[in-house]
């Protein structure tokens, strides 16, 4: 594993009541701080949980919590954390062959967008995905803003940084992984794609889409049908539609 670089919110902090509590309550990272808006009501379980491990706290006004979280929604609580480690792309695809049920990953094109990520990890948790693959150039690292966008499902999602995700495809190609690119001029429908087999699902950043030297990489390449005149998704709804579409294949086969 390799902790998070410059891609990221070097300052170490989470902030969000339910991020924060939901680091607490994983212990996936070691909490170092906490800062409050104020000790009591809603702010109990983070106290208590503090007290209990020796975690130090204190209260602060909120243009102090401002300040610290670069933010002014951070719900009243900001917490040092440790960084969030990240798996090599090898080291994930070794879990993924040790496990008993067929890889479901999501790939990320380099995605600019915080909520955007954020909202994604929030959807791989949902669904019980496998973990996300994401560059380690030019895309969103775990900042403090894409954890509170999780509400706090980063703590329990695998995220894998490579620095070629064409070669990471091939590997997956190597492992028996279907790779799936989401490409508006796809030649059929996401749900033309049996995802009961092992997947790697593609998508684009917010702006250009998959970048060709990965497009041409993948497997296949495939569209959401939209109904509407505007004929596109964001990102992270595109995801969340494909995951459960997933989800969905995937309980009828047990069936």
């Amino acid at each position: 594993m390799v902790p998070r670089d410059g891609n990221d919110d070097s300052s170490g902090l989470l902030y969000g009541f339910h991020t924060v509590l939901e680091a607490l309550q994983s212990r996936a990272r070691s909490i170092q701080r906490l800062w409050l808006i104020r000790p009591d009501g809603r702010f109990f379980p983070l106290t208590r949980i503090a007290k209990e491990r020796g975690i130090p706290f204190s209260i602060e006004p909120r243009e102090r919590l401002d300040h610290l979280a670069n933010d002014r929604h951070h719900q009243g609580v900001v917490a040092k954390i440790a960084p969030k480690e990240y798996l090599e792309g090898e080291e994930l695809l070794d879990l993924l062959s040790q496990s008993s049920t067929p890889a479901l990953l999501v790939v990320l094109d380099q995605i600019q967008d915080p909520h955007n990520l954020g909202a994604v990890i929030r959807s791989v948790d949902a669904t019980g995905a496998h973990g996300i693959i994401i560059p380690k150039h030019r895309a969103v690292g775990v900042t403090g803003g894409v954890a509170k966008a999780s509400a706090g499902a980063v703590e329990h999602v695998r995220i894998a940084r490579v620095a070629n995700t064409g070669k990471f495809l091939e590997a997956c190609q190597k492992q028996g992984i279907v790779t799936v690119a989401f490409d508006p001029d796809g030649q059929a429908s996401y749900a033309e794609i049996d995802m009961t087999k092992p997947v790697a699902l593609v998508f684009g950043n917010e702006g250009e889409g998959i970048r060709p030297i990965v497009l041409r990489k993948c497997d296949h390449r495939v569209y959401i049908p939209m109904q509407g005149r505007i004929h596109s998704l964001n990102v992270s709804v595109s995801v969340a539609v494909t995951l459960f579409e997933a989800v969905r294949q995937r309980m009828g086969r047990k069936g």
